[in-house]
């Protein structure tokens, strides 16, 4: 097996990051990762490491979670992918069915994206799409929360407020509104979380109100910005709306 020092250096010749400076690994150490068991992970040196994030897709189930694999394994031996144009097949009917049923009522159907951008990207033009079918073609501006993140692609950049992932693709950014986060990070000594929460959320009211005649959507991170440095606010701070 290759050592993590040859696997960096690989990496480094072949592979650029996402979300990362590259020349910051010209003195910070890759660290290749050769598996996982559930919330660690294990380094070509025999190193492991407390995965305290999940690496975020997995951060229900843990990596290599055994129940999982055999699925994923067993289906794969079936049929690994059709394409949705024209043809289905029944786990994508099953896990339909399945959302829908604990979706809130009125929500009917299911849309399959391949990531979380793409979702955001479907989830725009399905608005937009929306209100141009309903005749009120003015409706075509979009309303978001400062410090948000929604994605990498130019839709999903556009709706986010994250300045250090958007600032040089602005020119290619499509405009919108964003108004005051809820979140409690700024808040006024002996302030609540909840009422800092919803003076700030008096914002987007006002926004709704006076824009109601081209306000398309608004997108939000329900409860925590995470790429935000984590920001968060209460639940019930919502109920204004």
């Amino acid at each position: 097996m290759a050592s993590s020092l040859d696997l960096a250096r690989r990496d480094l010749q072949t592979v650029w990051h996402p979300c990362t400076q590259m020349k910051d690994h010209e003195w910070l150490p890759m660290i290749p990762i050769v598996r996982g068991d559930g919330a660690w992970l294990h380094d070509a040196d025999g190193r492991r490491y407390l995965d305290a994030i999940s690496s975020w897709w997995v951060n229900l189930f843990g990596h290599a979670n055994p129940r999982i694999a055999a699925a994923v394994s067993h289906q794969l031996g079936r049929l690994e992918h059709v394409m949705l144009a024209g043809f289905t097949h029944e786990p994508a009917i099953e896990l339909a069915e399945r959302l829908t049923a604990l979706a809130p009522a009125g929500l009917t159907r299911c849309f399959y994206a391949d990531n979380g951008s793409s979702a955001i990207e479907v989830a725009l033009k399905m608005s937009f799409h929306y209100w141009r079918n309903a005749g009120r073609t003015r409706k075509r501006r979009f309303v978001t929360l400062t410090n948000s993140y929604h994605g990498e692609t130019l839709g999903a950049l556009a709706v986010g407020h994250v300045e250090l992932y958007r600032e040089i693709y602005q020119p290619l950014l499509m405009d919108v509104t964003s108004v005051p986060s809820p979140d409690c990070y700024l808040r006024e000594a002996g302030e609540s979380w909840e009422a800092h929460s919803r003076r700030m959320f008096a914002y987007m009211e006002e926004t709704l109100a006076r824009h109601a005649h081209e306000i398309c959507a608004v997108i939000v991170e329900p409860l925590v910005q995470c790429a935000g440095s984590m920001r968060m606010y209460p639940a019930t701070a919502t109920a204004c709306t």
